[in-house]
């Protein structure tokens, strides 16, 4: 059913209730609360620039409103090229290429102040959607021709991609008739059945609770090394949700990724298996760019070791919804999970890091701290870094005396560097980890470091309850394996703030370091 036609049926259930001709059904809305709330009843920013452009075009302002939530939610936008061969999208209606020049155009202003300016952006909509209903010589006062204004102005060729659309203008409508001819509703002689609702999620390969859309763009890994899934790469599409797949899985883009996520997180759909090889970074792998970590693939495809995660929205919103974010990051814990990726800063990266000639994605605002612990959080894990801005302070600490030196010179560390200090026979200074416990818990704990032939053979970690009893002392060999986590042991460890604490006291003429400490189930 268009969103015009399930419009209709809400007008006409509410006139049903009016008139004897037997019991109505109830009108069924699927999804969350949020989904119900209807967002053209809601105020936004650009309520009079809506009211005033749809009125000199002759197009419903609540249809404006509900495309300018489906295509930026509201925000004033100004999009990068995220896919080549498709123009970046501008403004609260995310217009892009020639369909931002047509329409500004007939409304009378600039390509450039359709692009910056929200009233002329808004107004270069409304022109183009008056052009479009011209074209197709639709009764505009009757809800439901105005379906096939909308699948064009999207701009998506397949139908299905259309059709999901269309359902997210309705939903962003709430049922409500677009209020442009007041026309009283005709008196029904029988209620209408409900709307079907939208297809089903579910039943995805990789990641079942997503909507298997298979796209042809992929290819397969190479067999060797480099071919191993390594790191996880997070996008952002540039455009709507419905927009992002339904290019994603047209053979004409050429581009692919692994997944994408709606922008309330409502909707994942998994376009490629993760162990095929999509198309979502058009960059070879340069270590200088990410910590100078693994710099053996330095010249590989990156699309060869990585699994790509897209998220509807644009690089330069000012924020990203709670609810995306938490479905990115529960999705980005199974991804990990499943393919033994590492969940820190130097696997878990932007698209824009890796390829920052020509992408900023996911862009300034994406809240990389709170993600990355987010996604730890969620596979079981707390980790403490040397470093504070690196931390959850609510669950995680570190205390380094100012004595012991701060450096990232040699690379595969955690967070933003590591620091080291020498070993001395009547030291006492130490480097100290905490992490909290909300109840008494049995937890693993891993430390990491940076090897090196200076290091000393024999660290000593000291595993310490909130209490102040020493559960364990573990002595390590930091001259080797380095960059990765390295299991200290398992203890019982009570509620509150327990530690792990890294000694310095030992023969001279050697150095400890400390990078990094992880707690997990």
């Amino acid at each position: 059913m268009t969103a015009w036609l399930r419009a209709a049926f809400i007008v006409l259930v509410a006139a049903c209730r009016e008139a004897p001709v037997g019991p109505c059904p109830s009108p069924r809305v699927a999804g969350s609360a949020a989904e119900q709330a209807a967002p053209v009843v809601r105020r936004s920013p650009f309520d009079s620039a809506f009211a005033s452009a749809g009125a000199e075009f002759h197009v419903p302002p609540t249809l404006l409103k509900a495309i300018g939530w489906v295509e930026t939610r509201w925000e004033m936008v100004q999009g990068a090229e995220e896919f080549a061969g498709r123009a970046p999208a501008f403004g609260v209606m995310a217009l892009r290429g020639a369909a931002l020049e047509r329409g500004a155009a007939r409304a009378g202003v600039t390509p450039e102040a359709a692009r910056r300016d929200p009233l002329a952006n808004i107004r270069a909509a409304a022109a183009l959607l008056d052009a479009f209903a011209d074209e197709a010589a639709i009764d505009r006062s009757r809800n439901e021709q105005w379906s096939g204004v909308i699948a064009r102005y999207s701009e998506i060729e397949r139908p299905d991609g259309r059709a999901a659309y269309g359902r997210e203008v309705d939903r962003a409508l709430g049922g409500l008739p677009p209020q442009l001819a007041r026309a009283p509703a005709p008196a029904p002689t029988a209620c209408l059945p409900p709307p079907p609702p939208p297809p089903g999620s579910g039943g995805a390969p990789d990641y079942p609770p997503g909507v298997w859309r298979a796209s042809p763009n992929f290819n397969a890994r190479p067999s060797d090394s480099t071919g191993r899934v390594h790191v996880l790469i997070i996008h952002t599409c540039e455009s709507n949700y419905t927009g992002c797949w339904s290019w994603l899985v047209n053979p004409a883009s050429q581009a692919s990724v692994h997944y994408v996520v709606s922008e309330d997180g409502n909707e994942i759909s998994q376009l490629v298996h993760e162990s095929d090889r999509a198309w979502h970074i058009a960059a070879t792998y340069d270590c200088t760019l990410n910590r100078r970590h693994d710099c053996w693939l330095n010249g590989v495809q990156s699309n060869d070791f990585t699994v790509g995660i897209e998220h509807a929205g644009f690089a330069s919103q000012g924020s990203f919804p709670a609810s995306q974010l938490e479905a990115s990051a529960t999705l980005a814990c199974d991804v990990t999970r499943d393919r033994g990726i590492p969940r820190d800063w130097q696997h878990i990266v932007g698209h824009g890091q890796l390829q920052p000639a020509t992408r900023t994605d996911p862009g300034p605002n994406w809240p990389w701290i709170a993600y990355v612990h987010r996604v730890q959080a969620l596979c079981g894990e707390t980790v403490v870094d040397d470093s504070a801005p690196f931390n959850d302070p609510a669950l995680a600490a570190a205390a380094v005396p100012a004595a012991w030196t701060a450096s990232d010179t040699t690379p595969d560390y955690y967070g933003g560097g590591y620091r080291w200090a020498s070993t001395q026979p009547d030291a006492t200074d130490v480097a100290a980890f905490s992490f909290r416990l909300a109840v008494p818990a049995s937890r693993a704990v891993d430390a990491r470091w940076t090897s090196g032939t200076n290091r000393s053979p024999h660290a000593a970690y000291a595993v310490i309850s909130s209490a102040g009893d020493t559960l364990a002392l573990v002595r390590v060999d930091q001259t080797t394996g380095g960059g990765r986590w390295r299991a200290l042991g398992t203890w019982a460890f009570p509620a509150g703030w327990n530690r792990v604490v890294l000694l310095r006291r030992g023969t001279a003429g050697s150095v400890v370091v400390a990078d990094a400490v992880r707690v997990r189930q």
